[in-house]
């Protein structure tokens, strides 16, 4: 029971409904992020390992940081190039990223939280998200958002990322327990990831019938 908790509980959800609906589809995009949560609930698992044998776990989210950044630059990406090319705000976006996150890696122990790439990539991914809303509302042709799964899953992206920058921000707020051992900063964390795999899984069943009125 050590190993149950509400994000890995989401996460299994989460792959399993990419599996079922979406591991098919001809888009490799789909396949990507399928692979990335099932990386996701690994690496959660993992390190709740680890913290059972009371052995320092960060440096394993440190190297998941790499993952993570890649797979949802490259999901806004294929979903932002459906309305424009964004390939000059991307090498920018993803080269800051990048040289934050080796610059923290030579300046700091490994098994230190790489809270600033954490920071930088969620105020980019943030930005990415309402820039991608913006080519939405411009866009002349008609989307039904209700059932659009790209939509859906930037908008998972958004309210985790945005949720992660104002933690990060008030981080100090947080710190109180409010359930048994648990922060206040611990239960929005859970409450982000919930609400960002309950968009996915969303955005996989759109996805899946949009896939059935094609065929």
């Amino acid at each position: 029971m050590r190993y149950i908790s509400p994000i890995v509980i989401s996460e299994i959800i989460c792959l399993t409904s990419a599996i079922l609906l979406v591991w098919k589809d001809k888009k490799v995009f789909w396949k990507v992020v399928t692979c990335y949560i099932a990386i996701a609930l690994g690496t959660e698992l993992y390190a709740i390992y680890l913290a059972s044998k009371h052995t320092h776990n960060l440096w394993l989210f440190n190297i998941f940081l790499i993952f993570e950044s890649s797979t949802i630059l490259y999901g806004l990406y294929c979903c932002l190039k459906e309305y424009t090319s964004p390939k000059p705000i991307f090498l920018i976006g993803s080269g800051v990223i990048y040289l934050t996150y080796f610059i923290f890696l030579f300046t700091h122990p490994f098994t230190d939280s790489n809270t600033l790439t954490i920071s930088v990539m969620s105020v980019f991914f943030t930005l990415y998200c309402l820039y991608y809303y913006y080519l939405l509302l411009k866009d002349e042709n008609f989307i039904n958002i209700k059932t659009h799964p790209e939509f859906w899953w930037v908008t998972g992206v958004l309210f985790y990322y945005f949720g992660s920058t104002m933690s990060n921000i008030f981080d100090g707020l947080f710190t109180v327990k409010i359930i048994g051992v648990a922060t206040l900063r611990y239960c929005i964390y859970v409450l982000l990831n919930l609400i960002l795999y309950s968009l996915w899984v969303y955005s996989f069943i759109c996805r899946m019938k949009q896939r059935k009125l094609h065929s």
